[in-house]
């Protein structure tokens, strides 16, 4: 597999588009060198799997030659696998909304077919009448002529 080489700097570029990148290096006691590049997440709800390191141990001379090519596959996986998590976020997001609009709708459709029935008219007290209650025993004057009437026959007692 031929590939054009790249250096450190443009093998990391990819990622260092959306966040930021710890690199450290250290001489272990054979003589190798160990490198770690640890990409720090972005959110706090972002996944780990975004945030795995890349370490490698070797020689001076293997990094070199051999580091370009781990960090082009390295930076191809991760973006591949932010994609693919957004994806799912997206798709369980969708997936929970659907949900929800199908309860929603349920819970209408259920409402929809219950039938409330009217209130029944609430009693009549049963306590002192009212200045214009009349009770069963109470005439009914069928006209105010007649109530007139009524009251001024009963106020004959005195001489016109």
């Amino acid at each position: 597999m031929s590939c054009p080489s790249t250096g450190l700097f443009q093998g990391l570029a990819p990622l260092l588009d959306n966040r930021t990148i710890i690199l450290t290096l250290a001489k272990t006691q054979g003589g190798l060198v160990t490198l770690n590049v640890i990409p720090k997440k972005v959110s706090d709800d972002e996944s780990d799997a975004l945030t795995t390191a890349l370490c490698i141990t070797a020689a001076a001379e293997e990094l070199d030659r051999d580091l370009p090519v781990q960090l082009r596959e390295y930076t191809t996986a991760h973006a591949q696998a932010a994609s693919n998590i957004q994806k799912v976020k997206a798709d369980l997001a969708a997936a929970e909304k659907a949900e929800r609009e199908a309860a929603d709708e349920k819970r209408a459709k259920k409402a929809k077919g219950k039938v409330v029935p009217p209130a029944a008219p609430a009693p009549a007290p049963q306590g002192s009448l009212g200045l214009f209650d009349q009770t069963a025993d109470d005439p009914v004057p069928s006209s105010a002529a007649q109530q007139l009437q009524a009251e001024n026959s009963q106020s004959d007692d005195y001489p016109d």
